[in-house]
């Protein structure tokens, strides 16, 4: 498949938004980039982008090769003096054991020669050594493929000044395609390889095999600052979501669209990978406590990634829309943005008929590439009012002005100009290693797993980012919100992002309709 197959309707909308074909050619780049380069190394800290067609298979002790064929990138940090808050010595870091045993170690201080060492796997004097895996390849490279960049944003940022109580962040990061076991053997073998923790680890669905299968909870490995797609992480006690569930997006989505008047309800959505049908189950499940209904032919599970939907859009439309005779009030699609673009497109009803409220799609399609297909494949005239919903304070009117915004999006600018840093995951990425950054530095130079379980456990987290959010132990909900924004046009071309002034809208029903 070739680098404009593989990059699909993200690098097309973001050639639209940076400056035409000279900026494709530049979003293409990047993905030729990661897959040529080979055995290049420019020493330690460093970052690491290793994508599925340059890894041999993995050995049978669950590790990756080290073979030749390897791709990889590099990026130098360069140091910096430590912060102030790295001064403090080990006694004044978050309380807590040190090593798994309970010990606490004494005498040590928050700076390079001082730190205690090896105090951990994955941990040295002068190192930290993280992983994760992230989609460069496939179809959810159109939401996914950015996030990477906030991840390294926040991560040179670090190390610039100094690192982590003199230890410098590395990061390995490997595209696993968005494929569930592909992903759980990686983070299998990150775990074998002895990674001090998994970061982010955009790819939910390799995750959640990691999770049900066990791997982590053996591991006792921290799994910090993940997207929040898929149930089973806010439930297990070594991963914290840094965002909505997409359980609660549904839930939110369903109470509001109801609250507007919305009685009939159509819902169309992916069920070839996890989050299509975890996100139905929550959304049946709101609608029914609300009293409302979804018709027969208006709850439609589609496959992802096909080029035509025509035949089941005349189904649904038939079902669901005027020609119904009774079209259905508002209507959400739980898709990833290539599949949304296609079905939009074959001109799918989305709720603007009569009263009608309109649609939505939950933090999957709250991107710019998504704005962008969007406007090109809604049949003019697009007398659309279509929502997309996030957990963050987005870059967009009026959140653009806050301080924490604004040093998301230079953050995102100095470290990849290219990125769509509108893109709701990206934000996440960086919010979560964040999270993660936060929580080692209260760890204290004692660092162990241990340790940053505990901190984590008990900790606020005000990013500025999101709402404040509050870990607590045996359950990891701790962001249960979300707030619309609107998809404007300007004829075919899309002008960017209109606040619905919905404010935060928590999840009334947090936990519940969860699908194992």
């Amino acid at each position: 498949m070739g680098v404009e197959q593989e990059t699909g309707l993200a690098t097309r909308g973001l050639a639209s938004r940076f400056g035409g074909a000279g900026a494709a050619w530049t979003a293409a780049a990047l993905v030729v980039a990661v897959t040529v380069l080979s055995g290049y190394s420019v020493g330690t800290p460093f970052y690491r982008v290793v994508p599925l067609a340059g890894r041999a298979a993995q050995g049978s002790d669950g590790t990756l090769p080290r073979d030749a064929g390897t791709s990889t990138t590099t990026v130098t940090q360069g140091a910096g003096s430590q912060g102030a808050q790295q001064q403090a010595t080990q006694g004044t870091a978050a309380g807590g054991p040190g090593k798994a045993s309970g010990s606490t170690r004494t005498g040590l201080a928050c700076a390079p020669g001082k730190n205690g060492g090896s105090t951990d796997t994955g941990v040295t004097a002068n190192q930290i050594k993280l992983a994760s895996t992230v989609v460069k390849s496939g179809i959810a490279v159109s939401f996914l493929g950015d996030v990477e960049y906030g991840m390294e944003a926040v991560m040179n940022k670090v190390n610039r000044q100094g690192g982590i109580c003199g230890r410098q962040l590395t990061l390995q990061l490997v595209d696993d395609g968005w494929n569930p076991t592909t992903g759980q053997q990686y983070l299998r073998a990150f775990i074998n390889e002895g990674y001090f923790a998994l970061a982010v680890v955009p790819s939910s669905e390799g995750l959640r095999l990691a999770i049900n299968g066990g791997d982590i909870d053996r591991a006792g490995i921290p799994v910090v600052g993940s997207d929040g797609m898929l149930i089973d992480q806010y439930t297990d006690p070594w991963v914290w979501p840094i965002a909505t569930s997409t359980n609660g997006f549904m839930h939110i989505i369903a109470k509001w669209a109801h609250d507007q008047g919305a009685q009939r309800f159509g819902l169309v959505y992916e069920n070839d990978y996890h989050f299509g049908p975890e996100g139905e189950k929550a959304f049946v499940g709101a609608i029914g406590r609300t009293g409302g209904t979804i018709p027969s032919g208006c709850d439609v599970a589609i496959a992802s990634g096909q080029t035509s939907y025509s035949s089941t859009v005349q189904n649904f439309n038939t079902a669901c829309g005027p020609t119904s005779g009774n079209p259905v009030d508002f209507v959400a699609l739980l898709m990833e943005p290539t599949t949304a673009a296609v079905w939009v497109g074959n001109g799918g009803y989305l709720g603007n008929a009569g009263k009608a409220i309109g649609a939505a799609g939950p933090q999957t399609l709250f991107s710019h590439t998504f704005g962008e297909d969007f406007a090109r494949e809604c049949p003019s005239p697009c007398n659309v009012k279509f929502m997309v919903w996030t957990g963050f304070y987005p870059p967009e009117p009026p959140n653009d002005t806050l301080p924490a915004v604004q040093q998301y999006i230079n953050g995102m600018q100095v470290t990849q100009s290219q990125a769509d840093y509108e893109n709701s995951f990206v934000e996440g990425g960086y919010d979560g290693m964040e999270l993660l950054v936060q929580a080692m530095q209260a760890a204290g130079p004692d660092l162990t797993r241990a340790r940053l379980r505990q901190v984590l456990d008990t900790m606020r987290f005000d990013s500025g980012l999101s709402n404040v959010e509050q870990f607590g132990s045996g359950s990891h909900f701790a962001d249960i919100y979300a707030q619309a924004f609107q998809l404007t046009l300007s004829g075919r071309d899309f002008s960017g992002f209109r606040s619905m002034q919905t404010g935060w809208i928590q999840d009334p029903w947090v936990g519940q309709d969860a699908l194992k």
